[in-house]
C-alpha cells in the first residue's frame, strides 16, 4: 500500500456513485440488453515510466452483472477477503464464488487475457432492467495490490436508455492490503487494512491509463431455422475472439467476432498450420464478414488457424482456433491410435517433431485399466510416455462433459475428442516448444 491518504474521499465516492446510479426504473425501453465487453491492456512505458517488467501482465478478469443491491468493491471502502486474492495474487476464485452466490446477481464474468500488458480480451454477455450493472476488477501483476476495474458501471443512460457503446478508461488502485512500492508480490501486510485508493499519478505511475474497457450493444444473430440457408452449419463455439468448426468431410468454418470485425480492418488473410506443414494462406476475407468457409483441406486432420491483418506498422496476428476435419459418426473408432473413454469419447492425438523437418505421426493410446475416463499417448516410442488425457462428467455441476490434458513433452500437437453420443468434436493445439495443458469445462 503506498503511504499516503487522499482527502475528500467519501464525498468522491459519494458524488461517483450518484453518478453510477442513474434511475432507470421508471424509464421505458427494451428489458434486455446484449453487449460485448473488450478489456485492452495499454501498459507500455509511457504509464510506468520506470520500465514495464519482464513478467508484466493483468489477471484473469473476474466481475458480475449486478443490481444495485450488492457492491463488490469501491473507492474509499475496504477490501473483502476475496477482493484482496485478486489484488495480491491475481486468483479470482473466492471472489467468483462470492458472486455467483449473491442473488443479486444476473452473470459472472471471466476470461483470461493473453501475458503481457498491451494483452486484449473479450466477453459477451447480457444485461436486464433489473441487473444493469457491471463490476470487473484484474490484478496489476506483478504488484503489492494493484489492480484496476469498474465498481458498479450502469450501462443506462441517465434516461434510462440502453448505452450503444461505453469507453472507460482503467487507472490503477491500491487495495490498501499490502506494503510495497515496487512491482513485487512478496510484501508484508498493511496493519491496520487501508481503504481502496486511487494511486494515478503516484510512484511508479503517471497520469495515463493502464487499460481501457470497452461496452459495444450488439444485436444477437437470429437462430437458424431448419431450410434456412446455412442451417447444416455448426454455430461458433468461441473461447477468444476466433473460433473454427468442421463442416463435411473436408471443409472448415473460421469465424471472428470483436475487434478481428471491425470493418476498418479491410481484408484480412486466413492461415494454417498442420502436423505436415507450417502457417501458409490459405484464402483472405473481408473482416465485416466475420467468417469464411474452406474447402479441399485432408480430411481427418487438425488444422490450427488464425487471421493476419496487414497495416503500416506491420502485420498483426490473431490468437488461434483448432479444428480437425472429418465427417465421422458412430462408436468409437479401435486401433492403436485411439481412445475410448467412459465408452463415448474417442480421442486420437496428432504431433509433428519441431526439431526434425517431417518427423510427425499420431500419437499411440495407452488405455488405463484403473480409470474409465482417462488414458495416455506416446509420440516417438512406447516406453516414452508424452500426453495424459482425461474426459469427466461435470453435468451436476455446471451441465457439461470436461476435457482435461496435460503432456511431458514440448513437441507441436493436437488432441481430438470426440463425443460419439452427441456428435461433436473439439481440438486442441499445443504450440511447438511449449510445456502446457487444458482444461475445458464446457466441452460438451
Amino acid at each position: 500500500m503506498w503511504p499516503f491518504r487522499l482527502k475528500l474521499v467519501l464525498a468522491a465516492a459519494a458524488v461517483w456513485f450518484c453518478w453510477a446510479a442513474p434511475a432507470w426504473a421508471q424509464s421505458p425501453g427494451d428489458d434486455s440488453a446484449s453487449y460485448r465487453l473488450t478489456f485492452r491492456g495499454t501498459w507500455t512505458r509511457s504509464v510506468t515510466p520506470g520500465g514495464v517488467p519482464g513478467s508484466a501482465h493483468f489477471s484473469p478478469l473476474i466481475g458480475a452483472v449486478h443490481s444495485d443491491q450488492v457492491s463488490f468493491w469501491e473507492r474509499g471502502g475496504t477490501a473483502s477477503p476475496q477482493l484482496e486474492r485478486v489484488a495480491e495474487l491475481g486468483l479470482q476464485r473466492n471472489l467468483r464464488t462470492l458472486m455467483e452466490r449473491s442473488r443479486h446477481v444476473l452473470a459472472v464474468l471471466e476470461k483470461t487475457p493473453r501475458r503481457g500488458g498491451t494483452a486484449s480480451t473479450t466477453i459477451e454477455f447480457e444485461a436486464t432492467r433489473q441487473y444493469p450493472l457491471v463490476t470487473v476488477v484484474t490484478m496489476i501483476a506483478p504488484s503489492p495490490d494493484w489492480f484496476v476495474g469498474v465498481s458498479g458501471r450502469s450501462l443506462l443512460d441517465s434516461q434510462g436508455r440502453w448505452l450503444d457503446v461505453l469507453d472507460v478508461d482503467l487507472f490503477p488502485y491500491d487495495a490498501g492490503t499490502e506494503e510495497g512500492t515496487e512491482f513485487s508480490l512478496d510484501n508484508p501486510a498493511t496493519v491496520p487494512q487501508g481503504t481502496i485508493t486511487s494511486i494515478r499519478g503516484v510512484g511508479k505511475f503517471t497520469d495515463r491509463p493502464m487499460a481501457r474497457l470497452s461496452f459495444e450493444r450488439f444485436v444477437p444473430e437470429k437462430p437458424v431455422e431448419p431450410g434456412d440457408p446455412g442451417a447444416d452449419e455448426p454455430s461458433p463455439r468461441f473461447s477468444g475472439d476466433v473460433a473454427a468448426e468442421p463442416v463435411g468431410d473436408s471443409g472448415v468454418l473460421v469465424f471472428w467476432r470483436g475487434e478481428w470485425a471491425d470493418a476498418e480492418r479491410g481484408l484480412l488473410s486466413v492461415e494454417a498450420r498442420s502436423q505436415t506443414a507450417g502457417w501458409a494462406q490459405l484464402t483472405t476475407a473481408n473482416a465485416s464478414d466475420g467468417r469464411v468457409r474452406i474447402e479441399g483441406l485432408r480430411s481427418g486432420t487438425p488444422y490450427t488457424f488464425r487471421l493476419r491483418a496487414d497495416g503500416r506498422t506491420g502485420a498483426q496476428y490473431s490468437e488461434g482456433a483448432s479444428a480437425t476435419t472429418g465427417d465421422y459418426s458412430g462408436p468409437c473408432r479401435t486401433g492403436d491410435s485411439f481412445l475410448c473413454l467412459s465408452q463415448r469419447f474417442e480421442v486420437q492425438v496428432h504431433w509433428t517433431d519441431p526439431d526434425v523437418a517431417g518427423n510427425f505421426g499420431s500419437g499411440g493410446a495407452i488405455p488405463v485399466t484403473i480409470s474409465d475416463d482417462a488414458g495416455l499417448f506416446w509420440f516417438f516410442e512406447p516406453a516414452n510416455l508424452e500426453l495424459v488425457v482425461k474426459v469427466l462428467d461435470g453435468r451436476v455441476l455446471n451441465g457439461h462433459y470436461w476435457v482435461f490434458y496435460g503432456a511431458l513433452s514440448d513437441v507441436e500437437y493436437w488432441v481430438t475428442v470426440r463425443d460419439t453420443v452427441g456428435g461433436l468434436s473439439r481440438t486442441y493445439h499445443n504450440p511447438p516448444k511449449q510445456v502446457s495443458g487444458k482444461r475445458d469445462l464446457e466441452a460438451f
